[in-house]
């Protein structure tokens, strides 16, 4: 019956109760065993077995499994107590030698596979962890609205880039929509928000894999172009451009038309603070004459 129990507490994933449990019973057979055919067949090794467990396999809370070490310690004590003054109940003479060696192996064996099971366990921990802490990176390095990187993960790549041995051609463009303090003045800040969600999965999709897209601030996307001069990403954004101001998006219920304003320049992996700042004063020179249009 004990045992069905146990395995339904398994196949229910109750696994506090279960090694409870289990830690129990095994104390209820070690006692019933001492005062039936006493110690000598060492069957003190299972609760010494049972202790193991509550160290090596994290079934439960540290606090439920120092209760069971506790009383597993009292009941070895019992035991030697038991076999100290009590005459059991069978002699079962030279038979204790066959089962003591029989309780070693299973012993053995059962140690084997609690190391089995815990090494499992910890491997199975470390590495939800550690998914877990590249998660949280993730998230720290992406822009919570538009699922972009953000500008912390930017000053990061900047800083590899830098000390890259094979430096490679990027181009920087500073992109921002035009009167988008309109968009949320006249639609509110959640239709401004749907809008820079649509944006970036524009961008997104028209660009190439190897480009990369931080959201700046605001209204304001940072574009850097791999491997390309100024006149193709020039060529590359202006399209990009075009496709914004064709696009209707619709978000919350409204729709809305936006353009954007590029400006586009060499990006210095060595001066990345100068290269960002003339695109920003390229893009400001566009928004001057006319906005709609990429600068370079």
């Amino acid at each position: 019956m004990i045992d069905i129990l146990l395995f339904w507490l398994v196949r229910k994933r109750h696994y506090p109760l279960f090694g409870v449990l289990l830690s129990a019973s095994v104390m209820v057979h070690t006692v019933l065993s001492a005062i039936s055919i006493g110690i000598n067949n060492l069957v003190i090794m299972y609760p010494l077995v049972t202790l193991m467990m509550q160290i090596i396999i994290p079934y439960a809370r540290m606090r439920i499994r120092s209760v069971v070490i506790f009383i597993l310690w009292i009941c070895m004590i019992a035991l030697v107590f038991i076999d100290h003054n009590m005459v059991p109940i069978w002699d079962i003479g030279e038979a204790n030698t066959v089962l003591a060696v029989f309780n070693i192996q299973l012993a053995f064996l059962a140690i084997l596979i609690q190391l089995t099971i815990g090494n499992t366990i910890m491997n199975t921990i470390m590495k939800a962890n550690h998914k877990e802490l590249e998660k949280s990176k993730d998230q720290a390095n992406m822009d919570s609205l538009t699922g972009l990187f953000n500008r912390r993960y930017a000053t990061m790549f900047f800083e590899r880039l830098s000390k890259e041995q094979d430096e490679q051609t990027w181009c920087v463009a500073m992109l921002d929509i035009d009167d988008f303090k309109l968009v949320n003045d006249t639609h509110g800040h959640q239709v401004g928000d749907g809008v820079l969600i649509s944006l970036g999965n524009i961008i997104k999709t028209n660009l190439r894999k190897t480009d990369v897209i931080f959201r700046w601030g605001g209204e304001e996307f940072l574009i850097l172009l791999k491997d390309v001069d100024v006149p193709i990403a020039f060529q590359t954004l202006d399209k990009l451009r075009r496709k914004i101001a064709e696009e209707t998006l619709e978000t919350h219920g409204k729709t809305i038309k936006i353009t954007v304003t590029i400006g586009v320049c060499p990006l210095d992996v060595h001066n990345v603070e100068q290269s960002v700042h003339m695109s920003d004063l390229l893009m400001y020179k566009g928004k001057a004459s006319g906005k709609n249009t990429v600068i370079m």
